[in-house]
């Protein structure tokens, strides 16, 4: 299905819990505001003492299921103010434990932060292995490797779903960048998943149009590559 039956039959609820602006810091600098779903039993604790919600990733994360003695098990806290060992504030606390007189803040990406995400982003939805290895693998309980959360991400969570307009205006993205990418960006809008069932993950997988999104992906991002700084074209490593 296009796009826009993709994220009114998927993210319907979501949607009803989730928007994204563009917000003004200063007269040069602009941030993207996330207000991700509230209800979500956990969230974290930043280094200065400020308490967020959690990225779509963060909460794919702590839905995961690990060993007890597994060193990748995410940290979370008792209480507010408990430590990691090496006298650190940060960490995962469950909302019910956040001080009555702390806001949860919704996420707010600068744009060095939301450029990562982007182009970690177009890494993942131009990987086929990458998603054959983490779409089928049914050992994993991580909900996030899946192909509607590789798009919710994409479009919701970098607030792409009304295109690249305001993020040109905001020079979160250049218009060169955006060029290179158009093609692309607009193929993956419109994709429809067989049978229009955006759950079969295998089928998806095997459709002959996403993998020509996936090749258009591959050209586009080698062509994006130029346009990158050092520590940009690194994350595609």
């Amino acid at each position: 299905m296009k796009i826009f039956g993709f994220f009114k039959k998927t993210t319907e609820s979501l949607n009803d819990r989730q928007s994204q602006n563009v917000i003004e810091k200063s007269e040069t600098e602009f941030l993207i505001e996330i207000k991700p779903d509230s209800e979500f039993e956990y969230v974290h604790v930043e280094e200065n003492g400020s308490v967020r919600e959690l990225t779509r990733e963060e909460r794919g994360y702590l839905k995961e299921e690990f060993a007890p003695t597994d060193g990748a098990r995410p940290y979370i806290k008792f209480r507010y103010k408990s430590k990691t060992p090496d006298n650190k504030l940060w960490g995962f606390l469950p909302r019910k434990k956040v001080p009555k007189n702390i806001e949860i803040e919704n996420i707010k990406m600068d744009k060095e932060t939301w450029r990562r995400n982007w182009i970690l982003m177009i890494k993942d939805l131009t990987n086929l292995e990458y998603q054959k290895k983490t779409w089928l693998d049914s050992k994993n309980t991580n909900p996030y490797y899946s192909f509607i959360e590789f798009m919710c991400s994409y479009f919701d969570d970098l607030d792409l779903s009304d295109g690249y307009k305001k993020h040109i205006e905001s020079e979160f993205v250049t218009k060169a960048e955006y060029e290179i990418i158009s093609d692309w960006h607009k193929l993956l809008s419109e994709y429809e998943s067989p049978n229009n069932d955006d759950y079969d993950n295998r089928a998806i997988l095997n459709d002959k149009n996403w993998l020509e999104i996936i090749d258009l992906g591959k050209k586009s991002l080698e062509s994006l590559k130029p346009n990158l700084d050092k520590f940009e074209r690194s994350l595609l490593i």
